[in-house]
């Protein structure tokens, strides 16, 4: 008997088609694991615009700011765990794929590098907040746009 876990990449696929066809909710499990995953009805509102942060285009040509968004759900550290120092605050100068944050996901630490470079215009969560797939963590302005 073959013993083989759900992997994160089939999770991943599982949830971009429930967001695809507009599920709000879906539950299974085997011997070993049970999952349970809910999204509110704006989650598929946010998904475009994750999508266009993460692949660092601009909202619009007019538009002169960009929002980080999160990649996936879980804790967002604004200071560094060990040292206590915040990677960045509103007003600060930034350049792109400067690290501005971390998103704590289970015992994994990934970065949040900034899409452009610019200021930090606004902090959307604070300090050890949760957040969604997609939800915003901080608006930056273009450098260009702002001159």
């Amino acid at each position: 008997m073959e013993n083989r876990s759900l992997a994160l990449r089939d999770l991943r696929n599982i949830a971009h088609r429930m967001r695809a066809s507009g599920l709000a909710s879906i539950e299974f499990g085997g011997n070993n694991y049970h999952v349970r995953m809910e999204y509110a009805p704006l989650a598929a509102q946010l998904l475009p615009q994750a999508q266009e942060v993460i692949t660092a285009e601009p909202r619009a040509a007019e538009d002169a700011t960009a929002a980080l968004c999160a990649p996936m759900p879980g804790t967002v550290l604004l200071q560094h765990p060990a040292n206590g120092l915040p990677f960045t605050a509103p007003g600060a100068a930034v350049e792109k794929n400067a690290m501005l944050a971390l998103l704590k996901v289970g015992l994994i630490y990934l970065p949040l590098r900034s899409p452009v470079s610019g200021t930090v215009e606004s902090l959307g969560v604070d300090q050890g907040d949760c957040v969604e797939y997609g939800s915003e963590i901080m608006v930056l302005r273009h450098a260009e746009k702002a001159a």
